[in-house]
């Protein structure tokens, strides 16, 4: 890869970002500013939802940014990605305490502090990536996406059962981290199918072009079409953008940002990671490793549920603790 290719790569992750974690933050605006899936009726929260503009222009930001996602994966590894979208969290952060007024418990702060620290780590992805070319097979594949669908639809099943709240946000944010990367993985997968059973080596799936789009959606019904497989991914790609739609919309209503987002993007960053070594054959290092299992332990840290004592107080141990002078914060208006 010369520099200049490198340096284009490096400028449309960086709109990526920005994008993406525009999209974030606007929807959850909107969110903690409309009725809540579970105390009111589905049709009526998402009225409300269509009506609400700081929502809609997040919604808005976030399709702008799937067909450039489609374009990204073809000229880039999903591991270069993962890694460069890290920055965004951080701003995410900030967003969170110093706008939302959100308190955290020590053992969340630890949790947040190592997720962070973990990000320099794997620095050496991006310094070595490469253009994904290699896919292991369908079958492992396709049980992931299994086991995705699970945890989704136990997510949907159980969330409205949980009267915990931080046991609610963990799970509403582990579901819509499952969902989120098992989208992402189904788009990475649709041009390396297709490049695959087409026989073109390097092929570039591009949303924009009609034709070929709706012949690789519709050749699920046709088995013996070169774009089978790449069809089954592609609408794999449709179920769990719907399923993530929900779970996120979920989240912002029912959790912290300081809290859901981390452990949701840095999951959807870690599953995606491993993804990528075993089923693209991604390189990955030794002090990238150490940088996954860091985040990995701070995903778990940031997601301990506190004991609480009688008269539903927390702990000492436990207690939330202000975070940036936020002694006196409320929260924002439901």
């Amino acid at each position: 890869m010369d520099m200049v290719s490198t340096l284009e790569i490096d400028l449309h992750n960086a709109a990526f970002v920005i994008l993406v974690y525009g999209a974030i933050i606007f929807q959850k605006l909107g969110a903690i500013r409309s009725p809540k899936f579970g105390e009111e009726k589905n049709t009526t929260v998402l009225k409300k939802l269509v009506q609400n503009k700081i929502w809609m222009f997040g919604i808005l930001l976030n399709v702008v940014s799937i067909p450039y996602y489609g374009f990204l994966v073809s000229i880039a590894s999903i591991s270069f990605i993962m890694v460069c979208q890290r920055a965004g969290i951080i701003m995410v952060f900030v967003f969170s305490v110093k706008y939302l007024k959100e308190k955290l418990s020590r053992v969340e702060i630890i949790g947040l502090i190592m997720v962070y620290a973990s990000i320099p780590l794997m620095i050496s992805i991006i310094t070595n990536s490469q253009t994904t070319t290699t896919y292991a097979g369908d079958a492992p594949g396709l049980a992931f996406f299994a086991v995705a669908a699970a945890i989704e639809v136990m997510t949907f099943l159980f969330y409205k059962k949980i009267k915990i709240s931080k046991l609610k946000e963990v799970l509403l944010a582990f579901g819509a981290g499952i969902s989120g990367v098992a989208g992402t993985l189904a788009l990475k997968i649709v041009p390396l199918v297709l490049s695959r059973d087409l026989g073109s080596s390097g092929y570039i799936f591009n949303m924009f072009n009609l034709p070929e789009f709706f012949s690789i959606m519709f050749s699920i019904f046709v088995p013996d079409s070169p774009y089978f497989f790449g069809a089954i991914y592609f609408w794999l790609w449709i179920g769990n953008f719907v399923a993530n739609f929900f779970l996120l919309t979920m989240m912002y209503q029912y959790g912290r940002a300081s809290v859901t987002i981390p452990i949701n993007t840095s999951l959807n960053f870690v599953v995606s990671i491993v993804f990528g070594f075993f089923m693209f054959f991604e390189l990955i290092d030794l002090i990238s490793w150490i940088g996954i299992s860091l985040m990995t332990a701070g995903i778990f840290l940031t997601s301990k549920i506190e004991s609480e004592v009688r008269g539903n107080k927390a702990s000492l141990g436990d207690a939330p603790v202000p975070v940036a002078g936020l002694e006196t914060a409320t929260p924002p208006p439901a």
